[in-house]
């Protein structure tokens, strides 16, 4: 079983409703296609649009608890969860002050609380960077900067046990601070089916190909 924590970007904005086309859909396929005759994978989405990482806030409607409050209940206590891909913390980013935002030190902080949580119950937590949003309507340098610090810090650590680039799966080469246009729904944040899908497919693989569950990489 793989759980995914999350935020819009999980939930599937900028995907049309009900056509099972969120990068969760996809990767479930994916893994499905890897999988054969081995057995079954099941894979639940516990995205929430507008959720957060650290704390509710305010303006936010509907947006859930924040994924440190509901982890252990919408994910840990998932029946036979064994691995876990978090997607989380753009909110925490926008949602504060544009001149003064969050510090990545904070976000950071509870990153690993996820991590030390998913590891105390066995289950291998695969993090993911947060994607570019310039042009987005909550963009700032300010807020650009605390993005930048936290995925510096999601590759270089190694404290989660992979890496979901999602960042590199969807930037425009020629500006990494934007989405490829050909991945954007039209706000500059969330990916259209196209973006969702280059996310399924830069979902690293290796993790399940250790434990036998998957027997190699191809992509959906």
């Amino acid at each position: 079983m793989l759980g995914r924590p999350g935020d819009s970007l999980v939930d599937g904005q900028g995907s049309p409703a009900n056509t099972n086309r969120r990068w969760p859909d996809y990767l479930a396929r994916r893994l499905q296609a890897s999988l054969g005759s081995a057995g079954r994978i099941g894979v639940v989405n516990r995205g929430i649009s507008g959720n957060s990482m650290l704390k509710d806030y305010p303006t936010a409607l509907l947006a859930g608890r924040a994924a440190l409050e509901r982890f252990d209940r919408d994910v840990l206590a998932t029946s036979g969860v064994r691995y876990l891909v978090t997607l989380i913390g753009i909110n925490d980013i926008c949602y504060s002050s544009g001149s003064n935002p969050i510090p990545a030190s904070e976000l950071i902080a509870g990153y690993r609380q996820l991590i030390a949580r998913a590891h105390a119950r066995g289950v291998a937590i695969i993090g993911a960077t947060l994607p570019p949003f310039e042009g987005f309507v909550y963009y700032t340098a300010a807020r650009e900067a605390v993005r930048r610090s936290v995925n510096d810090w999601m590759r270089a650590s190694g404290e989660f046990d992979a890496l979901l680039d999602t960042e590199a799966a969807l930037r425009d080469p020629a500006r990494r601070t934007r989405l490829l246009a050909a991945y954007d729904s039209g706000d500059h944040l969330h990916p259209n089916d196209a973006g969702y899908l280059a996310i399924a497919n830069a979902v690293p693989l290796a993790p399940f190909v250790a434990s036998g569950l998957v027997a190699g990489e191809q992509a959906f």
